[in-house]
């Protein structure tokens, strides 16, 4: 990977070192206002003299903050980007390194592969351990209500720098639902017709190091092992999502802005029923998954093992205080064909091992509303 990683404890003053070796003298920094408040941000910059900050990144970033951040990354003849803060401010930073040095409104390039020339060199800071942003081509962005994205290499950034320390003041919901967001990565991408031995490396060494840590870090936020292994496990997660996602984050897709649910929270409620339906179409993996889990495995059963898996995850799904059913979040059963509509058409995984119909992708929903694994 052309990613430089930087990571551990106490890693975050070595940015100056990086933006030096980018040959960076102006830098945009792109963030939100949370970590503006919460002096993050100065923490950053605070060698770094010559940056300036946009601070308008929302959660779940609409289309039209991507133009915002491309009208301030080209009006200020930056040399850099940096991205501080979870997923969403990540993704716009990772566009604002584009959007500098191609014209055109941010909506011409939703899509794959429509960035010309290249970008201006990045460095990532993620503050929370899920969204693996900070080592992925892709930047989700809400397009008239519909999760879309702006995927292109040439999104991948210069330097991610991962300094768990800057996730120990996680507030115990986003622990939880940013860690379920990593757990999804790792395990969505195993089941992918298009993971590798590379890809599926990183998976079961993520999903072995969240399974492991995150119930540790949503009890205890100042636990250090448990929050270097989730930022770890969540930046394998970001290796792994280059094999892509199956239906549950689809899934999650038609839940987030239907019912104002925070991203790791939408494909994690499904995720239990992911891993017990996909059992069968993923037959040989699951012995490794289970494994991964530190579960006892037959190996010649995989439903066996998919079932144990999942139980297991609706677990720590529970534990974690997250909703486990439709019902707990409001569907109304009468909604189902219609999600599944939605999600066939709109959010397809032409990747994904196992294929619904209308009719079967409805009936999925329904176990997901009922909170039948099987």
């Amino acid at each position: 990977m052309p990613t430089k990683i930087v990571f551990g404890f106490g890693k975050l003053p070595s940015i100056a070192t990086e933006v030096a070796s980018l040959k960076v003298t102006k830098p945009l920094v792109v963030t939100d206002k949370t970590m503006v408040k919460t002096g993050t941000v100065d923490r950053v910059i605070t060698s770094i003299k010559s940056a300036e900050v946009f601070d308008g990144v929302e959660p779940e970033p609409s289309i039209e903050v991507a133009q915002a951040v491309a009208t301030r990354v080209r009006s200020g003849r930056y040399d850099g980007v940096i991205g501080v803060g979870g997923g969403s401010s990540m993704d716009m930073a990772k566009v604002a390194s584009a959007f500098a040095t191609n014209s055109g409104d941010a909506r011409d390039y939703v899509g794959n592969n429509l960035f010309k020339n290249g970008p201006l060199p990045s460095i990532m800071v993620p503050t929370t351990a899920g969204t693996g942003a900070e080592l992925t081509v892709t930047s989700m962005v809400t397009v008239d209500g519909h999760k879309q994205w702006i995927n292109s290499p040439l999104l991948l950034p210069s330097v991610a720098l991962v300094d768990p320390e800057l996730t120990m003041t996680m507030p115990k919901n986003v622990t939880a639902a940013t860690g379920l967001d990593a757990l999804c990565h790792c395990v969505e991408s195993y089941f992918s017709n298009l993971s590798n031995v590379i890809t599926d490396a990183a998976a079961l060494k993520g999903v072995s190091l969240i399974v492991g840590s995150l119930s540790r870090a949503y009890e205890d936020g100042t636990d250090k092992l448990a929050r270097q292994s989730m930022s770890l496990g969540a930046l394998l997660g970001g290796v792994a999502l280059h094999a892509r996602m199956v239906y549950g984050h689809s899934i999650g897709y038609t839940l987030a802005t239907r019912y104002k649910l925070a991203h790791g929270v939408s494909c994690g409620l499904p995720l239990p029923y992911v891993i017990a339906n996909y059992s069968v179409a993923c037959g040989p993996k699951m012995a490794g998954l289970a494994e991964a889990y530190g579960l006892k495995h037959s190996g010649e059963d995989p439903v066996t093992d998919g079932r144990e898996v999942a139980e297991r995850t609706l677990n720590l799904v529970k534990l974690l205080g997250v909703p486990s059913t439709l019902k707990d979040i409001g569907v109304e059963e009468a909604d189902l064909p219609d999600l599944a509509k939605e999600c066939l058409e709109t959010y397809s995984r032409p990747n994904s091992p196992l294929v619904f119909d209308a009719k079967s992708m409805t009936h999925f929903y329904r176990m997901i509303w009922e909170g039948r694994l099987y």
